[in-house]
This record gives structure tokens, sequence and C-alpha cells, in this order.
């Protein structure tokens, strides 16, 4: 996508771009384009703005975003984790933030939420709901709410507002979905009440109605108010005629100025934040409908893994939408528009739909990170924009073309020292090619492609099928040698969750690590009709393994010494899709269990809690943590430069990890 360059603000715009960079009005606000980041939790601001929220906001800001959403903001005795109303700085830090946007035209509402039976209340006390009903989340049963604990709720969101306006936010959404509090009365499913706020579809929607009508009434006319809908995909629960039915409701009122449209709730949450088996739009069936039902005054935002400007700008040309939201993309990069517009769409950093940093991140450790970004949530000290170039540049040599050796490079070109990147196969990316084989998991090699355009365009040396040992080293003579040189799959039997513990038959020909088997172009490689998947780790490589031989109509049994399917994975929102997948085929899970000794044609495997079993096996993969390649680092003892050991050459981790290191590891040179 070459061609004219513009700026900014100019109106000089791309045909293929025209519609999502045109301006568009939300009631009484103008967003300058039509990019959308919606709220979104961070863990950065611990109940208020903090510096590390605003600095996270003002980046995406700078790189052209229309409008950003923030995060859901707690009212009443909610435990929403992310921003509390009435948090001390919380006001100020609007003001804050605000000043700093305003020079890059981007617009911010507030989103206000309630968990509902989600979470247990501020004080300890069971969880408010429309009814008794359990959350998905804590699994405690909520009290049903009685009116003056309604009332309390009203006046919050009224408090909420006044913080809203006196903080000089451009506006304000009422979060009604994903299953939380609101949608639990507009919800049939789980709104039992025989009060007024029960019962018929207006009773269910009467405290929706309330809310914004306390809203609506308190704040100025210059703040836009909408609210967030979404189908839940329960049966007997809020479907999209009854999305679209409270949609047509609120605009009838004249109480929003547009709807926000998404997708499932914490029951099944992999629906909200679709990984990278989902489509580009794969909300758009849910969402369009009602898009179309809506008076044309009423601007309609979707989601649905968007990660591109051509895809937004698409889905507007089409009527799907007025606004698209790209929330993902711009944690990868948050240039996204302006590189976009100055260059070429390849430039931007491309969001791989892992989840493992994000969403992950926010689930495991409590702060969003990103597995390709490595400044998020660290903008006043790692993002891009602060990069100098070294006043004294060396010669770096990197050793191993993965993703550490990858972005360790990037980051030392763009330093501006004199970069040598040494890979001793024949193309770039390591382990992430072999992982893009599987099925539906091509995209996650979109990182390391980005990676090898940029280090072209910086001017990397590349040498690729360049095998380095110490002696090369000491001939080439750099000045800092960056060690990234990966690990491979260790095939010894031993099971971590087994110590002291290692299969016999390893050697035999059929059993094979996800590696051999993803690699192999023939299935005369490994044959077979009925293969044991063994996986000692719990993440998405003996998944790969699995989907690929059921792919191959083979029958599977997946044995794993976890207590449940790919437990790291959870958090990313992908064990479960997985297992669906996996469940199209003849597949059958065991866990608890560890592998024993394999024969020819079966494998015998113990439970960890009592007794063995015998399973029909011609094929075996076995998946354990991989065995680092030292043998460079252990080679480089005493070298008289500088040395750095990036990725899974320290320890077999995940690609965040190892894109992580690289970077530092660069970044830190003297």
């Amino acid at each position: 996508m070459g061609g004219d360059r513009i700026v900014m603000g100019e109106g000089n715009v791309r045909p293929h771009f025209r519609r999502v960079l045109s301006p568009i009005t939300i009631g009484p606000v103008t967003i300058r384009n039509r990019v959308v980041r919606t709220g979104h939790g961070t863990g950065f601001g611990d109940g208020t703005m903090s510096d590390a929220l605003i600095d996270y906001h003002v980046e995406r800001a700078k790189g052209g975003v229309g409008l950003t959403i923030l995060e859901a903001l707690a009212v009443g005795s909610s435990t929403y984790p992310f921003l509390i109303a009435g948090a001390p700085g919380l006001v100020e830090g609007y003001r804050t933030l605000m000043q700093r946007v305003r020079p890059y035209g981007m617009r911010v509402f507030q989103q206000f939420g309630h968990l509902g039976n989600e979470v247990t209340e501020a004080d300890g006390s069971p969880p408010w709901s429309a009814s008794d009903t359990v959350g998905a989340l804590v699994g405690e049963q909520a009290q049903s709410m009685t009116g003056a604990q309604i009332d309390f709720l009203v006046e919050c969101y009224a408090s909420a507002a006044r913080d809203c306006e006196a903080g000089g936010l451009d506006g304000i959404e009422l979060h009604m979905a994903h299953g939380y509090l609101v949608q639990q009365f507009l919800s049939p499913l789980f709104n039992r009440r025989a009060d007024e706020y029960g019962g018929s579809f207006e009773n269910r929607a009467r405290l929706a109605i309330r809310l914004l009508e306390t809203v609506r009434n308190l704040v100025s006319p210059r703040l836009a108010v909408g609210v967030r809908l979404s189908s839940e995909l329960l049966p007997g629960g809020m479907g999209p005629e009854e999305v679209m039915r409270m949609a047509q409701l609120l605009c009838d009122k004249k109480l929003v100025d547009y709807v926000n449209l998404t997708l499932g709730t914490d029951y099944n949450f992999h629906k909200i934040i679709g990984a990278m088996h989902e489509p580009t739009g794969y909300e758009l069936p849910y969402s369009e409908p009602v898009k179309r039902a809506l008076p044309v005054w009423v601007p309609v935002l979707v989601t649905g893994r968007f990660r591109t400007l051509q895809e937004a700008d698409e889905t507007i040309a089409a009527g799907a939408a007025d606004l698209v939201a790209l929330t993902r993309a711009h944690i990868a990069d948050a240039a996204l528009v302006r590189k976009t517009l100055e260059g070429e769409a390849d430039d931007v950093r491309p969001c791989i739909g892992c989840n493992h940093g994000c969403i992950g991140g926010l689930l495991t450790v409590g702060r969003v990170g990103c597995t390709v970004n490595v400044a998020v949530g660290h903008e006043a000290t790692l993002s891009e924009d602060l990069i100098e170039r070294s006043a004294t540049p060396k010669t770096i040599l990197v050793v191993g073309g993965g993703p550490a050796g990858l972005e360790a490079a990037r980051i030392g070109a763009l330093r501006g020292h004199r970069v040598i990147l040494a890979e001793a196969a024949p193309d770039l990316g390591g382990c992430v090619n072999i992982a893009a084989r599987a099925p539906r998991r091509l995209g996650i090699a979109d990182i390391v492609r980005w990676q090898e355009r940029e280090l072209r365009r910086l001017g990397v040396d590349i040498r690729t099928s360049f095998y380095v040992e110490g002696t090369d080293v000491l001939a080439m003579n750099p000045q800092v040698v960056i060690v990234a040189t990966g690990s491979l799959p260790r095939m010894d039997g031993r099971q971590y969750l087994s110590p002291g513990h290692v299969c016999t038959g390893m050697d035999q020909r059929h059993v094979m690590s996800s590696h051999d088997l993803l690699t192999e172009t023939s299935r005369r490689s490994w044959g077979g009709m009925h293969a044991v998947v063994y996986d000692d780790v719990g993440h998405y490589e003996a998944i790969a393994a699995a989907e690929f031989l059921i792919a191959h109509d083979v029958a599977v049994t997946f044995v794993t010494g976890h207590a449940s399917f790919a437990p790291r994975l959870e958090a990313s929102l992908s064990a479960l899709p997985a297992l669906e997948r996996l469940a199209t085929g003849d597949f059958n899970l065991i866990t608890y269990a560890r592998l024993e000794a394999i024969g020819e044609q079966h494998v015998r495997i113990a439970l960890r809690y009592g007794g063995t079993l015998e399973i029909a096996a011609d094929t075996v993969i076995f998946v354990s943590h991989n065995a680092c390649n030292r043998e460079l680092l252990d080679a480089l003892e005493g070298f008289a430069g500088e040395v750095f050991a990036a990725g899974d050459v320290r320890s077999p981790r995940f690609l965040q990890t190892a894109i992580r290191e690289g970077h530092l590891a660069a970044r830190g040179i003297e």
C-alpha cells in the first residue's frame, strides 16, 4: 500500500482510508477519525489515574487515535479491579490526561461499570445482582438487590458523572454488557425478580433507563453519553434480538448518542476477546443487524479483532459500523494510524492475537503487557520515541535469528550500532516458523516477518545459513555479542510433575517431538492412525500437535500430568476454544497422568492418583520443557567484549519473554 504521504489533519487522505479517517459527530462531540480504543482494564492505575496510566493513553493519542474509552470505573461498592469512583486524585488525573492529549486531538470517554454477581462487594459482603444468581468469577451466590440498594447505585452513577464533568472528559459510556450488573437486570436468564425491575422486557430495562436518565439529566450538553451492549451467547439469555430491542428503545428515548456493540460474558470469556483462532470481524454477525436497525443519527461502534485501518475502512464502507475498535492493535503499536499514513501499513508492528501479554498479563500478574511491544505500561521509560542514537556506535554480533535475536538486532540498529545478525538456518524466525505450521496459528509468524522487514529497512547485515562457534566470534572481533540461540526439544522422557521418573521406549522411530511432527512434509514420516500426545508443559505446543493430527484424521489421546487441559493458556482465553475444536475429531483427554512406557503399538500411562492404563498408539508426540542451546554462550566465557544472553538460551519460556529480553539487551548496551 504505497503511494502519497499525508500530513495528518489536512484531509489529503488515501481513498481506501477515506471513511475510517473522516471525522464523525457523537452527540455534541466531534471525533477526528473513526479509530477507537474501547474500555479495557490495564492494572496501571491502582484505582486512579496514575502517571503510568496517563502515559499509556497519551502514547496512543500521539499515534493518531480518534477516541479512547477509559477502563471501567467501579461505581457504588463494586470491587471492579480498575478505576474506582471517588478515588483520591481521580479528577485531577482526568484533568492532567485531558491537558496532555489535547494537542493530539484525541477525545476521551469514561466507562462506568459494576460487576454484579461476578465479585464480592468492597466490604466483603456477598455480591449484588438482580437475583440470587452465581457469577462466573468467584462462584459465590449473589444477594438480590433491594430497592434501597438500587437507589444507592443510581446516586453513585450520578456522583461518578459529576467527576467526569469536573475532570473535563468528553463523554460517558455505561457498561451494560458482558454479563455485568446492568445486563444481569436486562437478561431473562439472570433476572428472576417479581417486582417492577423484573419479568417483562420493559421492567428488566427499568434500571438501565433510570441510570441513563440520571446521567443524561445531570451532565452538561457538552458531554456525549453512550452505552455498551452485548449478546450473552447463553441459552435463555439476552440474544441479538433483545440487544436490538434494547438499543432501539434507548434511541427512541433519546438517551444515548452512540451504541457500542460487543459479545459474550465471563461465562464464555473467550468470545469477549477473541484470540488468534478468531477471524477479523468475528463479532459482526451479531452486531451488524443491530447497526442496520438503528437510526442513522446514532453512530454504532463495533469490535472483533480488527488490526488495520484497511479492515476498519472496509467495515465502515460495508455499512456494518460507523466506528471501529482497534484496541489490541494499538496495544501492539501505539502509532498505528500515524505509521500507516506516513509510510506503509507494513511499518505497523502487528498484533498477533495471542492474548498472552494483554488479557493474559492482566489475569496473571495484574498488569496488561504485550507479547510484541515491550513498552506497554512503561511508556515513560521504554517508548521507542525515547531511543537515541549512541554517541559511540559499536559493532554488535547477534547470534540467532529467532524473535529474541531479531528484536535485539532491531533495537541495536535503531541506536545506530553496526549490527551483524547470524542465523544458522536458511530462514529467519526460529521456532516461530514451526509454530506457524500448526492449524490456526499462521498469524503468529506476523511478528517475526515484521521484525525481518524492519532489519532490512534499517540496514542490518543479515547472514543466514551461517553457523557461529566461539572461534568465529573471535575472528569477527565484535565489541558486543548477543547470544539468542534458543532451545530444542528435550526427548529424554523426563516429566517435571513426576520427578525421578523416566519414560522408557523414547528412542523408537514413532516417538517424535512437536517440531518433528510439524516440519515433516509427508505423512509417511510419522504415519499411524492412533496418536498419544503427552503434554508436560501446559501451553500451546501440545495443542498444536494434537490439532495437526486431528486435521489429518488421526485419533488423538491427549495425556497430561496437569490437573487440567493447557492450564497455562487459560489466562489468554485459548484453552477452551482449542478443546472445542479438538472435540470435533476423535479426541480423548486424560489428566493427572504420567507417561510410563512406550511400546510399538501401545503406551502405558500411570494415573498420578493410582492405577495404570494401556492406550493404542502408533504415533507418540512428547512435549516437555526444551533444552537450552548454550554451546556458544559457554564458549564465550572470558570473552573480552560484552556478552548478553536473551530468550530461550537462558531458559525455555515463551514469545513475550524472548522479545522483551532481546529488546532490553540491545537497549542496555552502554
